[in-house]
C-alpha cells in the first residue's frame, strides 16, 4: 500500500476523490496539505535510494496517523494531502496539525539523526472554506503558501489570508519591476560633528513609492527582496546611485561620507567587493568617503568569512560602521576582529537616556570603549537640544536626527547642503 502513495495522484483524481466526499455526504472534512520538506537535501547528500527511503519513512508514519476513513496521496515531490472526514474544528485541525509534525520529526530521526527538515501544512475545511473539490484544493495550497512564507509549521485557510497572500504575490511583482527598471529612490539623512555642528555627510536611506500600494516601508520590502533573491540587484543600485550622486553634493570644504547599509546576504555574497569598488572607480570623488554600515546581527552568521570580507573593503578605503550598536549580539571580541572605523549608538538608548540613568551610563560606557579603540561614534535619534547637550557632554562625535534634519531627496539634500558652504 505504501509503494501505491509514493506515487503521485494527478490533481483531476484528487479533485474527484474530493468531489465525491462533497456529493455523497454533508458531513465536514478537511483537507491537510503536507510540504514534508527539502527531500532534494537528503537527495545530494545519501542519493536516490535513501532520499526514496526518507519519503518512504515519513508515508509510513503518515498513514499510520490516518484512521480508515481518512485518504492519504503524494501529490507533488516534497507534497503529501490527507483527507479527514468529520475533522473540521479549528481545535480538531490544529491537533491534527501537531501530531503530523510530531510523526514527521520522528521520521527523520529514525532516518539520520543529524538532518534537519521542517514540516509545513496547509489547511482548508469543507463547508466552510467551499464546496467545490477545486476551489477547496486552492486554499489549502494558499494556505499552505502561507506557512512556507511566514516559518509558521501549520496556517488554516481563512479569506484575510487569501487577500493577504495575493497582495504579497502583486507586491512582489511591483517589486521585481521597482528594481529592474531603477524606480527606487534614495534619501539622505544629514550627520553632524557634534563640536562644529557642521554636516559631516549622510546616511543613504532606500525609498519606494509604489504606484499601486504607495509609500512602502524598508522593513517590508527589504527582507522581500532578500526572500525573492534579488537584494544583490538592490544592493547595486543603493552603491552605484548612493556614489554617483555623492559625486554631485556641493562641496562645503570638508571631506563629507557617504553612509549606506549592507544587508548580511550581500556581505556574505562573493561579488559585493567587486560590485562597491567597481562603483567606487566610477563614481568615487576626493569630495566623498564612502563608509557601509553593517547590523551585529550580519556579523554572527559565518563572521570569520564576514570579517575577511570587511577587511577587504577596509583595504580600498570603505569606512566600516558598526550599526545599531548593543541591540544585537554585543561582544568585545568585535573591537578585536572587525576593522571597523565608527561605532553607532542605536536610537533606543538615545531616546531612553534622559530618563533612564541605566541607559546614560550604558551610552557613556559604549563612547568611552569605542574612543579607546579609535572608532569614532554616531548617535542615532538625536531628537532635542537636551539629548544633544548630554551627548556632548559625554564626548560623542557625531550626531544623526530629527533634531537637525529629516532624510531628505537627493536635489533637496543638495539645495540643503549648500547653506553650509564656507564663505
Amino acid at each position: 500500500m505504501l509503494a501505491r502513495e509514493l506515487h503521485k495522484t494527478d490533481h483531476l483524481a484528487l479533485e474527484q476523490e474530493i468531489q465525491g466526499l462533497t456529493k455523497s455526504s454533508d458531513k465536514p472534512f478537511s483537507i491537510l496539505m503536507v510540504d514534508v520538506g527539502d527531500t532534494d537535501k537528503f537527495f545530494v547528500k545519501s542519493g536516490h535510494a535513501a532520499s526514496r527511503k526518507v519519503l518512504f519513512e515519513i508515508a509510513k508514519s503518515l498513514r499510520g496517523f490516518c484512521r480508515r476513513q481518512d485518504r492519504l496521496c503524494r501529490i507533488a515531490d516534497d507534497i503529501f494531502c490527507l483527507l479527514l472526514p468529520g475533522v473540521h474544528r479549528d481545535g480538531h485541525t490544529t491537533l491534527a496539525a501537531e501530531k503530523i509534525m510530531r510523526l514527521h520529526s520522528d521520521a527523520i530521526q529514525r532516518f539520520d539523526a543529524t538532518l534537519r527538515s521542517k514540516v509545513r501544512v496547509g489547511i482548508a475545511s469543507f463547508p466552510q472554506d467551499g464546496e467545490d473539490a477545486a476551489d477547496l484544493i486552492h486554499k489549502a495550497r494558499i494556505a499552505l503558501e502561507s506557512a512556507r512564507t511566514t516559518g509558521k509549521p501549520y496556517v488554516s485557510f481563512t479569506p484575510a489570508l487569501a487577500l493577504g497572500m495575493i497582495n504579497r504575490w502583486d507586491l512582489q511583482d511591483d517589486l521585481a519591476e521597482a528594481i529592474e527598471e531603477k524606480t527606487m529612490e534614495l534619501f539622505y539623512q544629514p550627520k553632524f560633528d557634534i563640536a562644529t555642528r557642521r554636516p559631516v555627510g549622510a546616511e543613504a536611506l532606500l525609498r519606494w513609492s509604489s504606484p499601486k500600494h504607495g509609500q512602502v516601508s524598508p522593513t517590508i520590502f527589504v527582507p522581500l527582496a532578500a526572500e525573492m533573491g534579488l537584494m544583490q540587484e538592490l544592493t547595486g543600485f543603493v552603491f552605484t546611485t548612493g556614489l554617483r550622486q555623492a559625486a554631485e553634493w556641493p562641496k562645503i570644504g570638508e571631506q563629507l561620507e557617504l553612509s549606506a547599509n549592507l544587508e548580511a546576504t550581500s556581505l556574505q555574497h562573493e561579488e559585493t567587493f567587486d560590485m562597491v569598488v567597481k562603483a567606487l572607480s566610477i563614481w568615487g570623488s576626493d569630495n566623498c568617503k564612502l563608509t557601509i554600515e553593517i547590523t551585529e546581527g550580519a556579523l554572527v552568521c559565518d563572521s570569520d568569512s564576514n570579517f575577511e570580507r570587511l577587511r577587504q573593503l577596509r583595504s580600498a578605503d570603505v569606512g566600516i560602521s558598526i550599526d545599531d550598536f548593543g541591540t544585537g549580539y554585543s561582544s568585545l571580541s568585535y573591537f578585536r576582529n572587525i576593522p571597523a572605523t565608527e561605532l553607532k549608538i542605536d536610537r533606543t538608548f538615545v531616546s531612553n537616556m534622559l530618563e533612564s540613568e541605566r541607559d546614560r551610563r550604558l551610552v557613556e560606557a559604549i563612547i568611552w570603549l569605542a574612543h579607546q579603540f579609535g572608532l569614532k561614534v554616531v548617535a542615532e535619534g538625536a531628537q532635542n537640544s537636551n539629548e544633544i547637550r548630554l551627548l556632548t557632554a559625554l564626548k560623542c562625535d557625531v550626531i544623526q536626527g530629527f533634531y537637525f534634519s529629516e532624510a531628505l531627496p537627493h536635489d533637496e539634500f543638495c539645495r540643503w547642503l549648500k547653506r553650509y558652504r564656507l564663505r
